[in-house]
């Protein structure tokens, strides 16, 4: 049998904004011949609501996928190798109305891209027959931002891109509420300076708005005070963690005063490995008082308004209007439209709701009965823990519209609740199911089957390391070592060699086939799947820059051309395994001869252990970080035989750090180094990503400073440089000082959405080999998934496109009806070979 690792089809994929106005409806354009289709699928866990209000758990996207619409959707390009948006439930592209709003919604004079009219199809229906008009994505908002019902999902209208404007004056009118995040805007205005706080009754406010702080909620900086002061990490400043404690309210916000901020900025310097935050602003400035504002809030009393005042409102019954805080054009206000603005049956929602007891309640999506869907398929069955199904729904739009011909084979989707990965495979092989996601025990047997498909996912996994110099001094301090009467090392991890070294050691495609078969090596912070150009679909890896970014960063600029080792660029991209053991070694003598003259290892003695704690994410049951901590230790303990370090490392796994607080252990030093971790979304914003890698609030490396190391662009012939978050500044938006190399002449750059595309890319080039090059970030896994198709079934295509996978249900094809299938089954003897 062929592998097949299928390529992920992005070499260039082109966007075409095909919203044009589809006319009146049509005969029914689905598939049809009285057979049954269905596609069976088994899941770990049923949902227990799927109310597009207030769901939390990812499961309730099992109904939601198949049973709800969107204004605009993304489907194939005419070519099949890329993606367009289309119209869903709208009828022709958003129109930008806002010259007719002057003086309204606070539009000002010369403002544009900040209103638009969305023409709605006019043969709109739920799936009970029911008519879908503006009004009803009208009043479906209005109950989503029910003051009353604090709807999980109401915070949407009102984050993000798509910012309606008062949409959250009218969720929060009438009570004192906690809105942004301090810290949330960017560039000059991300921090505020500590004397523009003016001091209102005692407490610090800004713009007529309190600073508060959750002890109960880190905000952007990530796991809250309570966290740490219960895990016993707060010590020295024990004493501030109990004021604030002692000032908060019932949920744990506390209004700051000078007093309590500068016990907060304390509590966060100790985090930090500093006694104090006079000793933290020693070692990075003002960031040590400003820091404390990634996790404080703007508190406000927000005033009572009325609906018709928020920016959300029906023209007429087919012309939907929404007014915006912020403009937004071009393919991000499209992308964003991706959305049915949590539309929802306002009748049968209205009956869902109760306030017994003063308590507001809704039971809306927890049953067939207490549901109604407006997308292709309808809920027809569900039993909580056992199973549901999805049949056709007969009234959707899309079946009476001559762009869909062909398409919707499947007349039903089925799902059953089994959580035991063993169990489902066998009733795959049963033809009980059409897919099943392979697990790592599975792919011995099936990596080179014929129906195993590869699906790269957009995030890359690290290693990562955060060389905090005093952070890891005062933790070799505190640290008992493993032998006893040896000094503890931590500070050789400062060393870029050292770092440098314990990347050259892992070998890429043996850590993927032990812990997971499924992934591929990583040679950059950016995988295949991020889309550097989303309005002509191109994919980063692809450019030109983005591939030399990874021929520098392996040393193998000088490699390339006729007559040496490699002919391309590609050639030599694909002969990169990032394993030297050799030249690991080298540098870990290099790291030693470092180490011992800067006093970090004792040069007359050899008592002395370099202690590294890896950090566990989780609960404690991931085999991936169990046995990849084992893997690792192994890895690196061999690699330095026959070194200086030799019998002196030593490794630690932490107790298990949860799901989501993990990174914080690394930025204050409780651990040591991390793995598998990195960042997930923004696929469509690698600009915007970017921050996640050189600004200290989001950085793994958070004591790394980036405004401290250079990067050069080239402009039109010309060197530019600047510090590298500088750099990141100008793709946000920011007009941005810059020195042309080898003069003393400065331009400024302003390389935000619509600057040229050839600037922003060379800056995204740049910063990421810049971030590379400090190996505090460590590329080694791409995110990948494989599974098994069933036999009968046929893709769309063979190729993964972003955007559009192979097809899904609107697409797939059948050889075989169900009845077909179970009597071909049952012809095989009961059970299929995939092997």
């Amino acid at each position: 049998m062929s592998i097949k690792k299928l390529s992920i089809y992005l070499l260039v994929l082109t966007l075409v904004l095909s919203l044009v106005g589809c006319g009146d409806k049509h005969d029914k354009s689905y598939v049809d011949d009285k057979a049954d289709y269905t596609y069976r699928v088994a899941v770990n866990s049923m949902p227990t609501g799927w109310n597009n209000h207030t769901y939390t758990s990812n499961d309730a996207t099992y109904v939601m996928n198949y049973s709800e619409d969107a204004l605009y959707v993304f489907d194939y390009n005419d070519a099949k190798d890329g993606y367009k948006i289309v119209n869903g439930m709208a009828n022709a592209a958003p129109k930008d109305v806002t010259s007719s709003y002057i003086g309204k919604y606070g539009i000002e004079e010369g403002a544009e891209h900040r209103v638009y009219e969305i023409e709605l199809k006019t043969w709109l229906k739920y799936d009970n027959g029911d008519p879908i008009t503006a009004h009803s994505f009208v009043e479906s908002v209005k109950l989503l931002l029910n003051p009353l019902a604090a709807n999980h999902r109401a915070d949407g209208m009102y984050t993000g891109n798509l910012k309606i404007y008062n949409a959250e004056n009218y969720l929060k009118g009438g009570t004192y509420g906690y809105g942004a995040i301090v810290s949330e805007e960017y560039l000059d205005e991300e921090y505020i300076p500590l004397d523009s706080f003016e001091v209102v009754d005692g407490y610090y406010q800004y713009e007529g708005k309190d600073i508060v702080l959750n002890i109960n909620d880190g905000g952007n900086w990530g796991s809250p005070l309570s966290r740490y002061y219960g895990a016993k990490r707060i010590v020295k400043n024990a004493d501030a963690y109990l004021a604030l404690e002692a000032a908060a309210d019932e949920a744990g916000y506390v209004k700051l005063n000078e007093e309590l901020y500068m016990l907060a900025s304390d509590i966060i310097a100790e985090l930090h490995g500093h006694d104090n935050a006079e000793a933290y602003a020693a070692a990075v400035g003002d960031y040590a008082y400003q820091e404390l504002q990634e996790m404080a809030f703007f508190g406000q009393n927000y005033p009572v308004i009325d609906f018709s005042e928020v920016g959300f409102f029906a023209k007429n019954d087919k012309t939907l209007v929404i007014v915006l805080n912020k403009p937004l054009t071009g393919f991000y206000l499209n992308y964003a439209l991706c959305t049915n603005f949590h539309l929802v049956h306002v009748p049968t929602y209205t009956a869902c709701e109760s306030m017994e007891g003063g308590v507001y309640t809704n039971s809306y999506g927890t049953s067939v009965d207490t549901y109604v869907g407006h997308g292709p398929y309808a809920l027809t069955t569900f039993i909580d823990g056992s199973e549901m199904k999805l049949t056709r729904n007969p009234y959707w739009h899309g079946y009476y519209e001559k762009e869909h011909a062909g398409e919707y084979m499947t007349t039903a989707v089925s799902y059953k609740q089994v959580s035991e990965a063993a169990t489902r495979l066998e009733m795959f092989l049963k033809g009980e199911l059409d897919s099943y996601g392979l697990q790592a025990e599975d792919m011995a047997d099936y990596q080179g089957s014929d129906f195993t498909y590869y699906t790269e996912g957009d995030s890359t996994w690290f290693i990562a390391i955060n060389p905090n110099e005093s952070a890891l001094a005062n933790s070799e301090a505190n640290s008992s070592p493993t032998t006893p009467g040896n000094v503890v090392v931590k500070r050789i991890l400062c060393i870029k060699e050292f770092r440098m070294a314990l990347s050259f050691s892992v070998d890429r495609a043996a850590y993927s086939l032990a812990l997971d078969p499924t992934g591929a090596p990583a040679k950059a912070l950016y995988g295949n799947m991020i889309i550097s150009d989303p309005e002509n679909g191109v994919a980063y890896r692809t450019t030109d820059q983005a591939k030399q970014v990874i021929v520098d960063f392996w040393g193998m600029a000088n490699d390339i051309g006729e007559g040496k080792e490699y002919a391309t660029v590609d050639d030599a991209i694909d002969a990169i395994t990032g394993y030297d053991l050799a030249g690991a070694k080298e540098l870990f003598n290099t790291a030693y001869d470092i180490a011992v003259a800067e006093g970090y290892i004792p040069a007359d003695s050899d008592k002395w252990e370099i202690k590294i704690i890896i950090g566990q994410p989780g609960s404690g049951s991931s085999k991936y970080y169990i046995n990849g901590f084992t893997l690792l230790s192994q890895v690196w303990t061999e690699a330095v035989v026959g070194t200086k370090l030799e019998g002196h490392l030593v490794f630690e796994f932490s107790q298990p750090l949860g799901s989501s607080g993990f990174a914080n252990y690394l930025k204050n030093n409780t651990v040591d180094l991390l793995f598998g971790v990195g960042w997930t979304g923004s696929a469509l914003d690698p600009y915007g990503l970017m921050e996640a890698y050189v600004a200290p609030r989001y950085q793994y490396d958070s004591s790394f400073d980036y405004t401290k190391v250079d990067c050069v662009v080239n402009v039109d012939g010309k060197d530019l440089v600047t510090d590298a978050l500088s750099w990141y500044y100008a793709l946000s938006g920011e007009d941005v000082e810059v020195k042309v190399v080898g003069s003393d002449e400065v331009v400024v750059v302003n390389a935000g959405t619509s600057a040229d595309p050839k600037l922003r890319l060379d800056i995204l080039a740049a910063i990421e080999g810049v971030v590379l090059q400090q190996y505090n970030m460590i590329p080694v896994l791409l995110d990948a998934s494989a599974s098994l198709k069933g036999m009968r079934i046929k893709y769309y295509t063979e190729e993964y496109i972003f955007g559009v996978g192979r097809g899904g249900v609107q697409y797939y094809t059948y050889a075989m009806n169900d009845a077909e299938w179970a009597a071909y089954v049952a012809e095989q003897g009961g059970t299929l070979d995939y092997k």
